[in-house]
């Protein structure tokens, strides 16, 4: 049984306020609802009576519905700084948009395409400083440990020219970033789900070389640590077919996830995700039976930012002319 926290004073006033805020969640009800919408005029009208509607009353485009979402998302960042969840567990949630802000500014600056317009100013480090340190290439002004992990990313560029192994340096310090707030916490609960994420991510990473044949070196240079799974083990399964590693790990929770994502010799991604997505709420929603602690504002904070990606998808899905039953087979199950 997971260690819960169960200080009332320290969480009570805030899971209070969350448990609130659940019931306004839009659930799967309501995005049907969405997705069956005879066009975007309609889905507004859905979204009018939720917390989503005066972010989007004005939208017309693709482009703003991601800026309506982004907003959205900044308001929910200033809630949870109002109800106090812990610098760590706050630096946690807010850690994989500085890591995304970096590596697609480091490989600008390296001569990769441009893409400024995925920032997303909602890291805990200001979007305009981290602007001004990657353009003057003082790395060292970065606190830890963005600094130490973009000047390693860069060095790693400048031997091989490989863009990849940016995202590789920079993936491997934001997980190590993430698992070290989350046993900060001493919370089992909490560490667990980051250690099933690593887990998901490394067999991510191995679906992706599999398909993209690369060589068994990169594929071991670029595993997470950390997780519940043997790195070793997926090495030594590297150069198998792809059921060998389904047959591995039959009597571990990733089983189903890896053996609906074998797809003609080869792994569907777009699949692994959804399915991998689906399994990290499941453990969340164990956080509906457990008393008064950090494991309920957790799971809220993970299932409003899968609502988002759910919702995005639905919208701009719809005004892209995608059919129902493919936005449907797409979005994730949900929390609530």
């Amino acid at each position: 049984m997971y260690s819960v926290l169960t200080d009332p004073m320290k969480y009570g006033f805030a899971v209070g306020r969350v448990k609130v805020r659940e019931t306004k969640m839009l659930g799967a009800n309501r995005l049907d609802k969405l997705i069956g919408a005879a066009d975007f005029a309609d889905q507004k009208r859905i979204l009018a009576e939720t917390d989503y509607g005066s972010f989007l009353s004005e939208a017309t485009t693709p482009e703003d519905v991601e800026k309506g979402l982004e907003e959205y998302l900044t308001s929910l960042y200033r809630f949870l700084s109002e109800v106090d969840l812990g610098s760590n567990v706050l630096s946690y949630f807010r850690a994989k948009y500085d890591f995304q802000n970096l590596k697609m500014m480091l490989k600008e600056s390296c001569g990769d395409k441009s893409a400024t317009h995925l920032w997303m100013d909602l890291g805990a480090l200001k979007l305009e400083e981290v602007k001004s340190v990657m353009a003057r290439g003082s790395f060292e002004d970065l606190e830890e440990p963005y600094g130490s992990a973009v000047r390693e990313a860069k060095e790693r560029f400048d031997e091989t020219g490989d863009y990849q192994q940016i995202n590789v340096i920079l993936d491997k310090a934001f997980f190590g970033h993430l698992l070290a707030a989350a046993k900060s916490t001493y919370n089992g609960f909490f560490i667990d789900f980051v250690r099933m994420s690593i887990d998901l991510v490394n067999l991510k990473v191995f679906l992706r070389a599999k398909n993209l044949k690369r060589e068994t070196a990169f594929f071991a240079s670029s595993l997470v640590e950390g997780g519940f799974i043997d790195k070793g083990l997926l090495i030594l399964l590297y150069n198998e077919p792809p059921e060998a590693l389904a047959k591995q790990i039959r009597n571990q929770p990733y089983y189903e996830v890896v053996k609906e994502s074998i797809s003609a010799g080869g792994f569907d991604l777009s699949l692994f995700d959804k399915r991998a997505d689906d399994l990290l709420v499941a453990h969340l929603q164990k956080a509906k039976f457990m008393p008064i602690g950090l494991e309920a504002l957790i799971s809220y904070i993970i299932a409003k930012e899968n609502e988002v990606k759910d919702l995005r998808l639905v919208l701009i899905g719809k005004q892209n002319g995608l059919p129902p039953q493919m936005i449907k087979e797409r979005v994730r199950v949900q929390y609530v």
